[in-house]
């Protein structure tokens, strides 16, 4: 493994749950769940990939039809409803999941959190990236919270270390971040060569 392609971060937009587990051994824990996130994990990717083409089709449904629509937006909920019993077997009561932007990279990340969370606190996080819809199950160990303003209420800084992730899902969250950098760099340079071309436009005319 090249160690500095772990260190390559980018900002990014993912689906993120967490919560605290101190008291436990990080490295018996994961022993003890692996082959159950693993089968969790084909099991939400496949869900995931479902969920994201009904999406993409209901906006064309309710175009053509607004009552069928309706329906199968019911039965979506219903599904989902029946995905959270069945996938969700943990108690969750102490969970935070919500989509954000976060700073991340194969061996941590940042996010936000409305509540400060203190250092060296270990936390179980579930993580899915977009548009891959890519499932990574692992464990991380606070090492910073900083306070921050946002809007008049307070906010907090919250950067990991992941201290309990696979080696695959550690490539997929690298290879994840290469791709982003391409495409950012390569928008990036559409865009100012756009600029250049209206620039030289204006100029000759």
């Amino acid at each position: 493994m090249d160690d500095r392609r772990r260190y390559f971060r980018i900002n990014d937009k993912v689906s993120l749950k967490y919560r605290v587990v101190q008291g436990i051994d990080v490295d018996t824990e994961i022993k003890r769940t692996e082959h159950e996130q693993n089968n969790l994990a084909e099991i939400k990717n496949a869900f995931n990939c479902i969920e994201a083409k009904i999406i993409t089709k209901m906006g064309r449904i309710e175009e053509v039809s607004p009552l069928v629509a309706e329906v199968l937006s019911l039965y979506d909920k219903k599904l989902s409803l029946i995905e959270s019993m069945i996938l969700h077997k943990e108690d969750e009561e102490n969970s935070i999941t919500e989509t954000q932007q976060i700073n991340l990279s194969a061996s941590g990340m940042s996010f936000e959190s409305n509540t400060p969370i203190n250092e060296d606190v270990n936390l179980k996080m579930e993580l899915i990236l977009f548009p891959e819809y890519q499932f990574i199950p692992l464990y991380a160990c606070v090492v910073d919270c900083k306070k921050k303003m946002d809007d008049n209420l307070y906010r907090f800084n919250i950067s990991v270390e992941f201290v309990g992730i696979c080696e695959s899902d550690q490539e997929t969250i690298m290879q994840h971040v290469l791709s982003r950098q391409t495409a950012s760099i390569k928008k990036e340079r559409s865009e100012q060569a756009e600029e250049t071309i209206e620039q030289q436009a204006a100029a000759n005319g």
